[in-house]
């Protein structure tokens, strides 16, 4: 069980999900369910942030900020990363760029599917990784990546981020600048956990996940009309109406 724990902790699982994690898998695989039953997010949350500190000591680096950041860069470069710091003025924003020689070939040769996402508290400062809080320092990040290589792209899988949808139309801008239309689609795990959260009616939640793997745009979009029509709430019938019924083809596995 400890084990278990831990693992999930140096994920940084939310507490609820490793409780449901560990009793589900105590249950099934240990024949322990009556003892788990027993486990309570308290005592989750507890040995989370009494695990957490002493696993983070590595990302804590000099207490000074500037010191900090240029020994990070100094130590990117001797692993023979390529490194950039730069500004977006508009925004009053800095940012610094890196990327290994390596993952730049591979981004020649696949990223016509390339995953933008930002991972969380990379830092002591609490930094995501990338910490790119507006389109336009995420889309000057994205340039800095494609003039150190040749970025074929046709598709790319974000999570529903206004800020990365838009900087990837920024930055590849499609036939108005003589380039291939690129793609957004948002990642299915995203959405659903999304509608657990928004469309709190279990039936149309049903019918909209059910919409999602319709393997027809007009199946699809019927479903979508179906959830609307059976749902009690006029505020999650607008919101299903406003965020998923006119953009099916970046997210319904229909068209795929």
């Amino acid at each position: 069980m400890s084990i278990g724990l831990n693992v999930l902790n140096s994920q940084n699982y939310l507490p609820p999900a490793i409780t449901a994690a560990v009793k589900e898998y105590a249950t099934i695989e240990l024949g322990l369910g009556a003892s788990a039953q027993e486990l309570k997010h308290k005592e989750v949350t507890n040995i989370k942030y009494k695990v957490r500190g002493p696993m983070e000591v590595h990302l804590v680096g000099n207490s000074d900020l500037k010191l900090d950041i240029s020994q990070s860069v100094s130590y990117l470069k001797e692993q023979g990363y390529q490194v950039e710091i730069y500004r977006v003025h508009q925004r009053s924003t800095k940012g610094i760029v890196f990327a290994h020689p390596k993952q730049l070939e591979k981004l020649e040769n696949h990223g016509w599917l390339t995953l933008i996402d930002s991972t969380h508290k990379t830092n002591r400062y609490d930094w995501r990784l990338f910490t790119l809080e507006d389109s336009d320092t995420v889309a000057e990040a994205l340039k800095k990546i494609r003039s150190y290589c040749h970025w074929t792209f046709c598709y790319i899988l974000s999570d529903q981020s206004s800020v990365e949808f838009k900087s990837v139309k920024i930055v590849f801008s499609g036939v108005n600048t003589g380039e291939q239309e690129c793609e957004v689609l948002l990642c299915v795990v995203h959405i659903m956990r999304t509608w657990m959260s928004k469309i709190h009616e279990k039936k149309p939640r049903d019918v909209m996940i059910a919409a999602m793997h319709k393997r027809t745009k007009i199946g699809c979009e019927k479903l979508i009309q179906e959830a609307i029509n059976n749902c009690p709430v006029p505020t999650i019938q607008n919101y299903i109406r406003r965020n998923y019924m006119k953009n099916t083809q970046q997210w319904a596995l229909w068209a795929c």
